[in-house]
């Protein structure tokens, strides 16, 4: 069952980049959601600092008991599907 919980875990990234011939760093955060957010920034420094934004200010109104529920029910079913039978052990 592990297997089934990889996509609910944290999914936080980022990426901070220049292109050639641009005067404006590009930032990339990807949440513990897995929702991702770009913005742009003179400065890498500012781009790095936004980066703990979004990261400080992410919306923990999700229950978390909730998140596990659903990962569960998944794997129920994807074992049901497959013809084998849900171990919760």
């Amino acid at each position: 069952m592990s297997g089934c919980l990889n996509k609910y875990i944290m999914r936080r990234n980022y990426k901070i980049f220049k292109k050639q011939n641009h005067k404006m760093w590009t930032c990339e955060v990807t949440n513990s959601y897995g929702i991702t957010h770009v913005n742009y920034f003179n400065t890498e420094q500012d781009a790095s600092q936004w980066v703990y934004y979004i990261w400080e200010n992410e919306d923990n109104k999700v229950n978390s008991d909730e998140l596990l529920s659903n990962a569960i029910t998944e794997c129920v079913r994807k074992d049901e599907e497959r013809g084998v039978e849900p171990d919760l052990d």
